[in-house]
């Protein structure tokens, strides 16, 4: 099942990605439960989803979700992901578009059931993500006595 688990988390990636909402449908379960932790966004079915990645499609044209390595203990996995994009757009009319690109460093942490995803948590610096984007400002650390 390890490697199966494996394949669907990076399959998963891909059609996110390509933007192929019917092929990334395909391996969700309807009762899923995704969540972006630093952001507090939970989707709790696949249109949910969807919409979450097409405004992330929309705000970040050039966005891509990158598997640097994963692992797993039978249906659990772990993913180590960069997350990269340019905020070109915003769909939510209180965040000012900067312009900028910025990536992020991130971990994935899916579980999978009869061969569906049913839970994932996405998590990764949000305080940096928004630092580089011009949406916060930048916080040098503090010098070493």
């Amino acid at each position: 099942m390890a490697v199966k688990a494996v394949e669907i988390f990076k399959n998963f990636v891909q059609a996110w990605n390509s933007e192929d909402y019917e092929k990334f449908a395909s391996f969700f379960k309807d009762d899923l439960v995704y969540e972006d932790v630093p952001s507090g966004r939970v989707c709790n079915n696949i249109k949910e989803l969807i919409t979450f990645s097409k405004s992330l499609h929309v705000d970040f044209p050039d966005h891509k979700w990158e598997i640097i390595s994963t692992f797993s203990d039978g249906n659990k996995i772990a993913s180590e992901t960069i997350w990269s994009g340019t905020f070109t757009h915003s769909t939510d009319p209180k965040v000012a578009v900067t312009g900028k690109h910025a990536s992020a460093r991130g971990v994935s942490i899916t579980e999978i059931l009869n061969g569906k995803i049913y839970r994932n948590r996405d998590y990764y610096d949000g305080l940096s993500l928004q630092q580089q984007l011009g949406m916060m400002p930048e916080m040098k650390p503090r010098e070493l006595m």
